[in-house]
This record gives structure tokens, sequence and C-alpha cells, in this order.
């Protein structure tokens, strides 16, 4: 394994830089999806008294706000489960081996870590059951790449000196093959997880439906991809 080249040092992520992390982006794509979703569910509520169903879709635009919303959950559902799953098993060991966990115990880090993918599951086995559709499978992949280049465009901006740096150690390119495997590996395993949201509901229905299933296979899903302590 070829081993980084570059200099470790230290990163201020406080201010604005706290929406860098790619925690960030995902917590805040799936904050605009249940912002979304709840303006448009509060909207046909408000009008479903004064029309019905069919005339609410033809509103001017809306048909593109239902398919937003479904596209946005699309999307951070699956990057939800991705980032506590790396997490759980990529830099919490890490940190483990190196200087502590402390800063993974926060609490708003353990809550950006592990309420994202709860409250994801908690939607689509618990509550409104928004869909995710295999026809989509390419959005979240997407988003992922979208955040690769961005954490490359960003490496000489972290540190006051201009020594490139990665937020993320399987992004350092210095790593030479190894860096493009662990993110093959990555976007393999969103690729999974979005599988999984897709069927969830079908494995539900097979089980018979009722509180108890839905319940338990959120809380199973959620045993395997969260972590809070050493």
């Amino acid at each position: 394994m070829k081993h980084s080249s570059l200099r470790a040092v230290p990163i201020h992520l406080g201010g604005w830089r706290a929406q860098m992390p790619f925690t960030s982006w995902s917590w805040n794509i799936l904050g605009l999806s249940f912002a979304f979703s709840g303006l448009v569910t509060l909207f046909v509520e408000e009008h479903s008294q004064k029309y019905d169903i069919g005339d609410i879709s033809s509103f001017p635009y809306m048909h593109w706000a239902l398919r937003g919303s479904i596209l946005l959950f699309e999307i951070s559902a699956p990057i939800s489960m991705l980032v506590s799953a790396v997490v759980k098993y990529a830099l919490w060991p890490k940190a483990l081996k190196g200087n502590g966990t402390a800063g993974l115990k926060r609490k708003a880090v353990l809550l950006q870590h592990n309420a994202n993918v709860i409250m994801s599951l908690v939607e689509v086995g618990l509550l409104g059951g928004l869909p995710i559709r295999f026809t989509d499978m390419a959005l979240a992949p997407m988003f992922g790449i979208t955040y690769v280049f961005f954490a490359w465009g960003m490496r000489f901006q972290w540190v006051p000196s201009r020594e490139p740096q990665f937020l993320y150690f399987f992004m350092d390119t210095t790593l030479g093959k190894t860096s493009t495997i662990a993110l093959v590996v990555l976007v393999v395993i969103l690729t999974v997880f979005y599988g999984i949201f897709v069927v969830m509901a079908d494995v539900i229905l097979y089980l018979g439906g009722g509180l108890l299933v839905h319940s338990a296979i959120v809380v199973l899903i959620s045993t395997l991809t969260c972590r809070f302590r050493d």
C-alpha cells in the first residue's frame, strides 16, 4: 500500500467551513428533502378541501414539486446511510488507532452521523413511506461524485500555507490506486444502500407488515449502520 506523502496539518472547520464535510452536505440535503416534502404536503392539505386531488395535481408546477420531493429523498436517504456506515466502519476505527474518537463523540457530530440515517429509515418504514425507485439509482452516486470533485478542488484551501489537505483520508490522491479503489468501493456501497431502501417496503410487506415488523426493520438497519461509542 502506498502511503500518503502529505504532511498532516490540523484543519479548523469553524464558521462556514462547518458546511464543507460530506456529513454536512448529507445533513443539509436531507433537511431540504424533509422541508420540501412537508411544504408540498401542507399545500395539498390546504387545498384538498376546495379541490379534488386531480385538480390539485394540475396546479402550475405541482407536477415538478411532487417529482422534486421524491428525487431529493432518493438522493438523501442512501447518502445518509453511507455517511453513517463510513463513520462506523472506516473513520471510527481509524480514529481509535490515531488521535482518539473524542471529536466523533461530540453530541452534534453523533447527531449528524446517526440521526440522519435513522430519520431516513423512519420516513420509509414508519411515516410517509416516500418511494425510492430503481429507475433513479444514478442520482445518489452523482451527488457523491460531485462532492469528490469539490473535495479535490478545495485541497489547497484548508490551511494558510496552501499545503494540499483532504478531509477524508480515502480521497487523498497521493495514495495512488488505493484512493481510486476506495472511491469505487464507496460508489458500489452507495448503490447497495440505494437498493436497500428500494426493497425495504417490499420486505416489510413480505413479512406481513404491522407496527412491530416496521419498527424491527428500522431498528435492525439502524443498528448495522450507527455507532455511538468505542
